[in-house]
């Protein structure tokens, strides 16, 4: 069985392809995610859950924007006999026009990828990747397929991590930003208060850098249709970004990218229990 891998700061995830489905699996990242040793029995994890679930590991495909968990998964390949492939931002099959595009992560271009690939170009319009992980991400492809850029704000944790830190005496909370529910504006307590003002800034951010990303692109091009919108990430159906248009939330945006990238990097290698 083949193995698609994405780690990033949060968490980490593995996915792999079952008549025609992605199923997937997923652990957390550990407290200190620039330990490898800290990574090494989360990622060890990871690929047991995978196995047990569909068998043996032939290879794996892998993303990653966290050095650490990166080298804990190489490790742990050559030990199980696993082949690896890494996947960079330049292994993304879009045209990156950045002042560095070799800095922009592999999960933003991904991401931008496949949300331009699935709902953008069958319409001929371009796309905005929207990933709600550990950051608040924008990434913008035009209609013809080039990345221009976008947007990077914190998540609601770290917000509030950021509001606990910076302050002398505000709590650092235990924030739910994967939540269906949203609480109300009008919090009874501190805590209340602080996840009232965290999670409806967030939508409010989000829905106000969406639109004025929307418009700076119809100014670039003008004529062209709207772009879709597709939101990514666990809080992708969270009670916080519901009320934000969209045309598709996909929490798996990323790994159903490495999952497709992989099949065409290696087209003639497609291993027969992915077919069962």
């Amino acid at each position: 069985m083949r193995y698609a891998v994405d780690l990033g700061n949060s968490a980490a995830k593995v996915g792999w392809l079952r008549n025609g489905a992605r199923h997937s699996a997923r652990v957390p990242a550990p407290s200190d995610p620039s330990s490898i040793a800290a990574w090494r029995p989360q990622v060890s994890s990871l690929l047991d859950l995978a196995v047990a679930e569909a068998g043996r590991a032939s290879s794996l495909a892998c993303a990653s924007v966290v050095p650490a968990a990166t080298a804990a998964l190489r490790d742990l390949a050559v030990e199980r006999g696993i082949a690896l492939r890494e996947i960079t931002t330049a292994d993304a099959p879009v045209k990156i026009s950045l002042e560095a595009p070799d800095r922009l992560g592999v999960d933003r271009a991904l991401g931008a990828w496949r949300a331009y690939t699935a709902w953008g170009a069958p319409q001929g319009r371009g796309a905005i990747a929207v990933t709600l992980g550990t950051a608040l991400t924008l990434t913008c492809v035009t209609r013809s397929g080039v990345v221009i850029g976008g947007a990077i704000a914190p998540s609601p944790l770290l917000a509030a991590r950021a509001l606990s830190v910076g302050t002398a005496a505000l709590p650092e909370i235990t924030l739910f930003d994967e939540s269906p529910e949203l609480p109300g504006p009008i919090g009874a307590s501190t805590d209340a208060a602080i996840a009232a003002g965290i999670l409806r800034g967030a939508r409010a951010a989000l829905a106000a850098l969406i639109e004025e990303s929307i418009h700076e692109m119809r100014e670039r091009d003008p004529g062209a249709p709207p772009p879709a919108i597709v939101l990514a990430g666990g809080a992708a159906t969270a009670g916080w970004s519901a009320g934000v248009h969209a045309d598709a939330r996909e929490a798996e945006l990323v790994l159903d990218a490495v999952l497709a990238l992989d099949e065409m990097l290696a087209p003639s290698s497609r291993e027969p229990e992915m077919q069962r």
